[in-house]
């Protein structure tokens, strides 16, 4: 569980200490012109984050089971912006982006509430 400390608006020294990348995804028309997935990634950016682990869960899907992990990543703000449907790579790990804080509004820390599935489960 997440203690309130981890989701201050100030950053404690060393707390950053994984390095992440943030990507904004890319779509292209289909033959109706609708775009539903993502046709690929764009780096948006690339910086140092806290990972917190904030719950999960194991469900079956198509016979087979799958966890779906919730995680926050803390970032430094960022006049870019970074929203919902983005994803972060973390050592071959894809977190996908539910939504964004910018915590206290006071544009020093942005929190991204995450959820990471892994699909393959045994």
């Amino acid at each position: 569980m997440l203690k309130q400390s981890q989701l201050s608006p100030s950053i404690r020294a060393g707390e950053l200490c994984h390095s992440v990348t943030i990507q904004a995804p890319v779509y292209a028309a289909d033959a109706n012109g609708m775009a539903v997935t993502p046709a690929s990634w764009t780096a948006v950016r690339t910086t140092m984050a806290a990972i917190y682990t904030a719950g999960g869960r194991e469900t079956s899907m198509a016979s087979q089971i799958v966890s779906q992990v919730s995680h926050v990543v803390k970032v430094r703000w960022t006049p870019a912006a970074i929203k919902a449907n983005y994803q972060v790579l973390f050592e071959g790990r894809t977190f996908t982006v539910q939504y964004v804080e910018n915590v206290l509004e006071r544009n020093r820390v942005l929190l991204l509430y995450c959820l990471e599935v892994d699909g393959g489960g045994q």
